[in-house]
């Protein structure tokens, strides 16, 4: 029994100092004063630092991370579902091994080589542009592929979309063949079985998925600074900003603005979706 409970007590300890304790201080410090005169935070209440992110735009810049997240996490599991689909119920061992790799390795490279990389694709000489001029589709080269929203996005889609298909693979281990075989048997289309059986059985990996991809989204920096351009910014990147003038209570305000909000979604999502499903056994 002592085994047992040292077992069980040595990762929830971790879990608590190397993840717990690091937020409550961070949310903690953010109610704290700042001290132009020692450049750091006296222990006396204040919200000077949460009404600081009314200033300054910085909470465009807070609503548009998150615009900018939702969608990247929604074309993540578009792009997802075929995929996973695909590796499930399509492949056999060795080509789902294949696939599995194929989104996998990218990673084995840094973010950055990876968005500098899209910098070339959609540049005005890049491959991109030379393709729709040599088909005739446009006369001159697209500015607008590059340092735009729209090259932000495909940096962030093609950087995170893993991040929305493992969890999907998981969930869609709880659709048996079987299912599907009974279905087509009553007569039920391709559309109509993900309709009543793939996407009810996936919706806790659905939003695991788009959860994952939605908090890379909202810590990345790379991306939008690589693809879109000078002006463009982020949660992760007005962060670094604050925290080269020293105004910390600032930063911290903003990082857990930040987790309020996720921490909504998820209890949110597991109300809605049971994300504990996930770890359930489906012969159960």
């Amino acid at each position: 029994m002592p085994r047992l409970l040292l077992i069980v007590l040595l990762p929830v300890l971790a879990v608590l100092v190397l993840g717990v304790a690091p937020l409550l201080t961070v949310t903690t410090w953010s109610f704290w004063t700042w001290d132009p005169a020692t450049y750091w935070i006296r222990p006396e209440p204040s919200l000077a630092g949460y009404g600081a992110i009314l200033e300054a735009g910085r909470w465009t810049v807070l609503a548009d991370t998150l615009g900018k997240g939702l969608l990247a996490a929604l074309l993540c599991l578009l792009l997802a579902y075929p995929l996973t689909y695909a590796i499930h119920f399509l492949s056999g061992p060795r080509l789902a091994l294949l696939l599995l790799a194929a989104i996998t390795i990218p990673f084995f490279t840094s973010s950055l080589i990876r968005a500098f990389s899209w910098r070339l694709v959609l540049g005005r000489t890049g491959p991109v542009n030379a393709f729709l001029q040599e088909l005739g589709l446009v006369a001159r080269p697209l500015d607008w592929l590059l340092f735009s929203d729209f090259a932000v996005m495909v940096g962030l889609v093609a950087s995170y979309m893993p991040f929305a298909a493992f969890p999907l693979l998981l969930s869609l281990r709880r659709v048996e063949p079987s299912y599907l075989a009974a279905a087509q048997d009553l007569g039920a289309g391709f559309w109509r079985i993900v309709r009543t059986i793939i996407l009810p059985l996936t919706l806790p990996g659905a939003f695991a998925g788009f959860l994952f991809v939605l908090v890379m989204v909202i810590g990345s920096s790379t991306e939008v600074q690589m693809l879109g351009g000078a002006g463009a910014s982020i949660v992760s990147v007005m962060v670094n900003d604050v925290m080269r003038v020293a105004n910390f209570p600032l930063a911290f305000a903003i990082s857990t603005v930040v987790l309020v909000v996720l921490l909504a979604l998820v209890l949110a999502g597991n109300r809605a979706f049971r994300l504990a499903r996930l770890f359930e056994d489906p012969s159960w």
